[in-house]
């Protein structure tokens, strides 16, 4: 038997519950397993006012990532879950780029909230940690956290889903890439649910500002994200490549490349197959 099993709880759906109570999340749901909690939340909006929902899986067998990427991990090491938010507002078309970024925030601030560990972001919104004795300084580091956000519509009209997946317990021998890491291998013994609760509230509190208070999220992003002021190499589709300094992230949460020559180039995540830092 995996010796972490031991210390692989379940979450109890009403604690969490509790936990979360006096925030924008009206129903809270934990299964034991499905095949992705994001494809159980775009199905739900499709039939009902789904918005305030959030559904957490203890496993899950078919967890989707950005560019159709899958990825699976062992029942109760992470804190995979899906969260239903409203975006139908005025204001939302030209603000929708900033919901995984304000989630990948709401994420650290979760982390921290719970641990004494120092997450970082990564434009869009990969979460890093420096390994044991490491740094993320020149952005090193290895990925704690994916997002994946989606939109859908039904009754109450257009609904984002948003979707993260926490390593929480993970060895190394059980993590889906050498360039993953989990909280426990990072040196933080926490609780899965605490987590869960931790990165429920700070999300809605984030997503109080949205859209509203786009220049608040920026401020508080730029400070967070260490893609900023680094070289980097962004791929894009029909294998093109756009190379320059990562000088800016705009109001629309796109980041700004700077080429040799001078010339500023704004690209949306929803645009990029992958960016990395060169220098």
């Amino acid at each position: 038997m995996n010796p972490q099993a031991a210390n692989r709880v379940p979450i109890d759906e009403h604690t969490l519950r509790d936990a979360v109570a006096g925030t924008r999340w009206q129903s809270v749901r934990v299964v034991e397993e499905t095949g992705s909690t994001n494809a159980d939340l775009v199905a739900l909006a499709a039939s009902t006012d789904s918005v305030g929902s959030v559904l957490v899986a203890e496993h899950q067998s078919a967890g989707r990532g950005r560019h159709a990427r899958h990825w699976e991990s062992p029942p109760r090491t992470q804190v995979a879950m899906s969260v239903a938010v409203a975006a139908d507002s005025p204001d939302a078309p030209s603000a929708l780029g900033w919901l995984p970024l304000l989630t990948g925030l709401a994420v650290v601030e979760g982390i921290r909230a719970v641990s004494d560990l120092a997450p970082v972001l990564k434009w869009p919104n990969d979460v890093l940690l420096p390994e044991p004795g490491g740094t993320t300084d020149g952005v090193g580091g290895r990925k704690v956290c994916g997002i994946l956000a989606e939109l859908t519509r039904g009754p109450s009209g257009t609904v984002a889903i948003i979707g993260m997946g926490i390593n929480v317990s993970l060895t190394e021998a059980e993590l889906p890439v050498p360039t993953a890491i989990s909280l426990d291998l990072a040196g933080a013994d926490v609780s899965r649910q605490d987590l869960a609760a931790a990165v429920l509230t700070a999300l809605s509190r984030r997503l109080q500002q949205w859209p509203q208070d786009l220049d608040g999220l920026r401020r508080d992003y730029r400070d967070n994200c260490v893609t900023l002021g680094h070289q980097v190499r962004v791929e894009l589709p029909l294998d093109e490549q756009l190379e320059g300094a990562a000088v800016e992230i705009d109001n629309t949460g796109r980041v700004v490349v700077e080429d040799a020559t001078g010339k500023r180039v704004a690209v949306a995540a929803g645009d990029v197959t992958h960016l990395r830092v060169t220098d």
